[in-house]
C-alpha cells in the first residue's frame, strides 16, 4: 500500500504543474497520493476532506504543503531532484519515503522551512544523501530557538557555557577543542547545519561549503595524562 502511495508522490513531485496543487487545490494532491491504493476507497474530494480535517492527519499533509511551497522554485527545480539519483529509481523511492518519515518527525511550521532550504541545499549543491538525512536529524531534535542561536552564530567564535550552549553541546553541534577549557567551538556538524540550512542563503565565502562526511574533522578532546590536574598523569581524589 505505502509503496504505491510513494510511488505516486513521486510522480506529483516532478508534475510540471505542482503549483496548482496550492491552496484549496491542495486536496486534490492528497486524493491523488491516497487514491494510488484502490483500498483506500477515496471517491470524491469531500472523501479526502472527511479524512483529512482530523488529527494528526491533517498536520501531515499541512506541513507536506508548506515543504512543497519552499522547496521548489519551478519545475526544472523538481526534475533536478529526481536526476540526483541518475536513473536509480531504487535509491530515488527511498530518498521519497524518508523525505516523508522526516516531515512526520517535524513538530514546528518554522522547522519545515528549514528542512526546505536543507532540501534546496541537496538541489543545488553537491550535498550527499547521507550528510543530507544525518542534518535533517539535528532539525527534528532542536527546537526553534535553538536553530536560530546557531544560525546568528559565527563559525569562527568561541563560546561560554549556558543553557544553550549546554543544549546543544549534548547533541553534538558544540564541543571543547580542550577538556579543561571552559570555552566551546561549533563542531563540524554545527557548520554544515549552518551552510547547507541555516546560513544556506548567505553563501559560505572563501570557505569550502561542507557537504559530506569526508569533510567533517573530529575534534578530539580527550585529556593527555599531563593536562591531568596534577601535572604528573598521577590520579588525585579529595
Amino acid at each position: 500500500m505505502l509503496d504505491r502511495q510513494i510511488a505516486k508522490l513521486k510522480s506529483i513531485m516532478l508534475d510540471e504543474d505542482l503549483k496548482k496543487y496550492a491552496g484549496d487545490a491542495f486536496l486534490n494532491l492528497i486524493s491523488c497520493v491516497i487514491s494510488a491504493d484502490p483500498i483506500a476507497g477515496i471517491k470524491s474530494i469531500e472523501d479526502v476532506k472527511n479524512l483529512v480535517f482530523h488529527f494528526p492527519t491533517i498536520i501531515f499533509w499541512d506541513k507536506m504543503k508548506r515543504f512543497f511551497q519552499k522547496t521548489f522554485y519551478n519545475y526544472e527545480e523538481q526534475v533536478k531532484l529526481a536526476a540526483k539519483f541518475s536513473g536509480d529509481n531504487r535509491k530515488y523511492t527511498e530518498f521519497v519515503k524518508r523525505l516523508i518519515y522526516t516531515i512526520d518527525k517535524i513538530d514546528d511550521d518554522e522547522k519545515v522551512d528549514y528542512f526546505a532550504t536543507l532540501t534546496r541545499s541537496f538541489l543545488l549543491t553537491d550535498l550527499k544523501p547521507d550528510l543530507f538525512f544525518k542534518l535533517s536529524k539535528f532539525i527534528t531534535m532542536c527546537t526553534p530557538q535553538e536553530l536560530e542561536y546557531l544560525r546568528e552564530m559565527s563559525v569562527s567564535d568561541d563560546f561560554q557555557n549556558s543553557a544553550m550552549v549546554f543544549a546543544l553541546y549534548q547533541y553534538g553541534l558544540f564541543a571543547r577543542e580542550v577538556m579543561l577549557n571552559e570555552e566551546y567551538n561549533l563542531t563540524y556538524f554545527a557548520i554544515a547545519l549552518k551552510d547547507n540550512c541555516l546560513n544556506f542563503n548567505e553563501g559560505v565565502g572563501s570557505r569550502k561549503r561542507i557537504t559530506c562526511y569526508d569533510d567533517i574533522k573530529v575534534i578530539d578532546n580527550s585529556l593527555l595524562l599531563e593536562e591531568i590536574p596534577g601535572g604528573d598523569g598521577i590520579a588525585r581524589f579529595g
